[in-house]
């Protein structure tokens, strides 16, 4: 495991490479794998394009807004919530944990995840395989390559004033010339609920990572 400072790139970014063994990973796809899917037509959330997960609370992208709280994050996260809270990559416990299936040709359009919702610290882990997350802001473009897994933390300028997104692209080149060929990747996107509703004079964002 070993944490990479990326706030020469974009302050408070920060990127943990090999945060999870393989066979942790594993274990983590078989159980994700074992639950039900949204998305594609399935609630909730059925208008997404691509596979989701949510546990803790339930967040709806059409409405804006924290619809239903389901508890506890599931138990086959319960070792890597206690690495995040242990080496404090965030303020408090998160109690939101979203998973995104993106196959080859999917990808996320530019957000910041809602500001007035999810706390100052933003964590995706990312298994299967690696892919570049563009930040913008402004006139600045950055890529940040994803290795397979690995963690980004999005804190600071990273969090609050840089959009991020992933492309479409089966293949993409990054801004330093690595070439990557996209595969199936799974995300686990670690956030915390700081409220249920964003405020109707708030400009738009997304709520996903």
């Amino acid at each position: 495991m070993r944490t990479i400072d990326l706030s020469d790139k974009i302050p408070g970014l920060f990127l943990v490479e090999q945060v999870i063994t393989l066979s942790e990973e594993t274990d983590m796809i078989e159980s994700v794998n074992k639950q039900k899917w949204s998305g594609l037509g399935i609630g909730p959330n059925p208008e997404l394009k691509r596979r989701t997960q949510q546990y803790g609370h339930l967040f709806s992208y059409r409405y804006r807004k924290v619809m239903e709280e389901y508890g506890p994050l599931p138990k086959f996260t319960d070792f890597l919530v206690d690495r995040i809270m242990e080496n404090r990559w965030m303020p408090n416990k998160p109690n939101h944990l979203l998973v995104n299936e993106y196959n080859p040709g999917q990808g996320i359009m530019p957000h910041i995840d809602a500001p007035a919702l999810f706390g100052s610290a933003i964590l995706s882990l990312s298994l299967l395989s690696e892919c570049i997350m563009k930040f913008t802001f402004e006139n600045q473009n950055v890529d940040i390559i994803l290795p397979r897994r690995s963690l980004v933390i999005l804190t600071g300028d990273a969090r609050y004033k840089y959009k991020h997104s992933i492309s479409k692209d089966l293949v993409e080149t990054s801004d330093s010339g690595i070439t990557i060929e996209r595969d199936k990747r799974i995300s686990f996107t670690f956030r915390e609920i700081i409220a249920w509703e964003v405020p109707e004079n708030t400009p738009s964002s997304n709520g996903s990572s």
